[in-house]
Parts: C-alpha cells; structure tokens; sequence
C-alpha cells in the first residue's frame, strides 16, 4: 500500500513538472533580444565559456555558484540564447514542483496547491517566467528547498542539511544568503529546545558553514583571484546599495500589504488555541523565512525583486487561509478546481501562442541566427539586427579599440567574443574597491581606443555610470556618430 502511494507521488511531482515546463516554455522562448538582465547575464557566462575568468576579468559582483552552473550547461548542451532559456525552463519547473511539494507537505489540497503555483508564476504577466535565468531565482529555489526540508519530520541530519543548503544559497547571491542563514539562526532560537541543545545545534550549523566558507577561500586562493572576488562581490557593495536605490511605489504598496497580512494572520494562529502544535510550528518556520527572505527586495524595489522576495510570504497566507476554511475543503476544493482549469487553460493558450510564434521565426528564411552563433533561439526585428550588426561590423573593421561604455555593449561583444571587463556593463557598485574613480584613471591609461556613448540619454538605464561617462565627453574629443552612439576618442 505504502508504494503505491509513493508511485502516486511521484507521478504528481512528474506531471507538475511537465506541466510548468509547457508552460514556461513558449513564454520564455518567445521574448525579444534587448540590453537587460537576460543579456547581462548571459554575457558573464559567455565570456566564462569563451575563457575569460570571473571577477580577474569579468564584473560580476555576485558569487559565482549560479555562472559556474550556466557556464558548465553550455560546454555540454551548447552555448547559445536557446539553451540559455531551456534552463530557466527546467528552473522555474523545479521551483513549481518544490513548491508544490511544500504545499503538500502542508497538507493543502492538490487543487489549491496548483492555483498557489499558478499565482506565483502568473504574478506581473507570468513575471518569473520573463525574469530570465538568473542567480536570484536559483538563491530562491535553494531556499525553497531547505524550507521543504525543515518542514520535514525531523532527523539528525536535519542541521547538516540546513547548512550545506545555506553554502549553496550564499553561493549563488550573497544577500539571500545571508537572510537565509539569519533565518535559520532566529528559528534555532525560538525553537522549544533546551538551551544547551540550542547552543550546540548553533555551533554545528555555523560550523559546518564556517568550513564550507574556508573552502571556497581557500580554492580562491590557489586560484589567485581572493582579492578579485572580494572586490567585486563586496567592495562596491555600499555603492550599489547607495547608488541603486529604486522605488516602484504599486509594488512598495503591495509588498507593505501583503507582509504586513501575513504578519498579522501568523501571530493570530500562534497565538490562539485552534490549530494543532504540528501547524503552529508550520506557520512559525514560513513566518520567520518569509520575514527574513523579504530582505532580497532591497535596495531594486521593484516587480521581479518583489515577487522573489514574498514568494514564501504567499505561500504562508494560502496556508493559512486554508486552516481557516478547512472546514469547507470540500467546497473550496470544487471552486478551485474550476479556477484551476480556466488559469490553467489560459497560461497553456498563451504558451501554444508564444511557442507557435517562436518556431515560425526561428524557422523562417529571413531568421539571421544559426546554432552556432550565441544569440540563437531570440528573436530580433530586421531593423534592430540591422543596427546591431552595423555596430558589430564597425568596432571589428576599427584599427583602434572600441568600447561601448553603455548597457547595450553585451548586444556587440558578445558575437564578437570580446570582453572590455567593467565598461561592458558600466554599473554603479559594479566597479569594485575602486569604484567609479578607478575606472577613469583606467581610462586615463588607456591609448588607441574609443569610446562610444550614447546619444540618447533619455535611453540609459538609471544604474549606469554619468560621472564616468562625464569624463569620457570632457576629457575626449567626439569624432563621429555612429546609430545610438557619440564617438570620442
């Protein structure tokens, strides 16, 4: 009796899988090449793939576990746009099914289980799926994960688990890191063991950590890039969080809202005798994460930040809402149903859609990409491919280096196998022990190059660099123009 159920288990966890893969599939394939955080990241690890090693010659200034993971996909699978996206895909299926294995874990219904799925993906016009492949959605699985596990029944294990989850998560974006490592601290205290137990599942924990952290220092050292790392993933730390501020005041209301519910609903159900010990606990363990994971918001307040950063937050209201109701399963379970069928319709028709759309371009005589070429699998207008190879064809024809100073220079440097390190993406707290200023006295060195700027400044994203590029327009003479871009050298 005991397999079947396993078998019935695992044939849930296969269909949701398959299911939010379809899903996602037509939808992320079907999105247009531009200059933003899909085509910054993918640059980081083509340049990995092409060689060039990271924070010694790359500007990332996240840890590297998520670019190490991309860049060992492509040297098996292929190094283009299309397996780039086929592995958001594959991420965003594994998230939906672990999700899903919490929710059951809980005890919620397989029909609201797979509306809270639903939700969280359909969120800002599917926003996670057309969030591209990056390390903040990795940091959120792994989270994901520990939390599944800590709901878990117990074992001795369990702190062991914790910790190699949370090197996993600093590992992959430090900030979430840190917020998950503090959550597990705050839930050690809070936990209804004896203060000598606490204490030394503390020093287990932390010191499992501590050794995985010196570790990682340790192969930074043999492989001479300690001081690269630290410079770039903590050294212009302060700049970013200072210069990067950005407020989208619907998604600022909406995150206030809807923390503050499940703050308010969590410590209503601790408090009062109406639930069992085993759902109280539930409760405390997505209270204290959910709290401390909204950390990742800062200092980028915007939808996709947002929606990563109270994922587990609407995980613990549905849970909750569902202790409420429970009485009504029955008849909530029905109306779900049916909600379940029409969403679920909808994302698969937009799906088909999108994935219909997707194969006529990439299949028709006019698409410009082969396998071969890195931005294979998006799609791109005629005029914008136009542009883009103009600029291409111009710095690779160029006696002289060019560098584009700008967001856009991934669109360039990328077919070309190029890489101009900190001006490939001129980012505030991207440049860092040395900040802005030591990029300029870069420049300053700098002979036989050129520098193209924009000339649109409307066009600029707000995390570029102006003093830099301040310096370049009055210290440089303009010598031409060229599509978006002022000439100086």
């Amino acid at each position: 009796m005991k397999s079947i159920i396993n078998k019935i288990k695992e044939k849930d966890n296969i269909c949701i899988f398959i299911l939010f893969f379809l899903i996602s599939l037509g939808i992320c394939l079907d999105i247009f090449i531009e200059a933003n955080d899909e085509i910054w990241n993918f640059q980081n690890v083509y340049k990995m793939y092409d060689g060039f090693k990271i924070y010694e010659e790359i500007n990332v200034i996240i840890t590297p576990f998520f670019f190490w993971l991309a860049e060992i996909t492509f040297h098996i699978f292929g190094a283009n746009l299309f397996i780039f996206r086929l592995c958001h895909c594959v991420l965003i299926s594994v998230l939906s099914l672990y999700t899903y294995k919490i929710l059951k874990k809980l005890n919620v219904p397989k029909s609201l289980a797979i509306f809270t799925i639903s939700i969280l993906i359909f969120q800002e016009f599917f926003g996670l799926i057309r969030g591209c492949f990056n390390y903040n959605i990795l940091a959120l699985l792994f989270c994901i994960i520990g939390i599944y596990f800590l709901i878990e029944e117990k074992t001795k294990n369990n702190l062991i688990i914790q910790a190699i989850i949370t090197i996993l998560v600093i590992l992959t974006k430090q900030n979430i890191g840190i917020y998950y490592l503090l959550g597990n601290i705050i839930y050690i205290i809070f936990s209804k063991n004896a203060l000598k137990t606490k204490i030394k599942e503390m020093l287990k924990y932390i010191s499992i950590i501590i050794l995985g952290g010196l570790i990682f220092i340790l192969y930074l050292l043999m492989d001479n890039n300690l001081y690269n790392f630290f410079s770039y993933t903590f050294g212009g730390i302060l700049e970013f969080a200072n210069e990067n501020i950005i407020f989208d005041v619907p998604a600022i209301i909406y995150m206030i809202g809807i923390i503050s519910i499940n703050i308010i609903i969590s410590i209503f159900f601790i408090k009062k005798e109406i639930i069992t010990q085993k759902q109280k606990e539930n409760i405390k363990i997505l209270l204290i994460f959910s709290v401390v994971l909204a950390g990742a918001c800062y200092p980028i307040f915007n939808w996709m930040h947002i929606m990563i950063g109270t994922y587990l937050t609407i995980i613990n209201i549905v849970y909750m809402i569902y202790l409420l109701f429970e009485d009504f399963k029955e008849k909530i379970k029905k109306i779900v149903t049916i909600i379940n069928i029409i969403i679920i319709l909808a994302m698969i028709g937009v799906s088909s859609y999108s994935m219909y759309n997707w194969i006529s371009t990439v299949t028709s005589d006019e698409y410009p990409y082969s396998w071969e070429e890195p931005f294979f699998g998006g799609i791109i207008s005629k005029e914008n491919y136009e542009e883009n190879l103009k600029i291409t064809q111009y710095i690779q024809e160029n006696e002289k280096n060019v560098i584009v100073c700008s967001n856009k220079a991934g669109l360039y440097m990328i077919p070309l196998k190029r890489n101009n390190g900190d001006f490939d993406l001129p980012f505030k707290g991207n440049f860092g022990f040395e900040g802005e200023n030591g990029l300029i006295e870069k420049i300053k060195k700098m002979e036989n190059t050129q520098f193209l700027i924009s000339n649109n400044e409307e066009e600029d994203i707000y995390q570029e660099s102006k003093k830099v590029k301040e310096y370049i327009k009055n210290n440089k003479q303009q010598v031409g123009e060229i599509g978006d871009f002022y000439i100086y050298e």
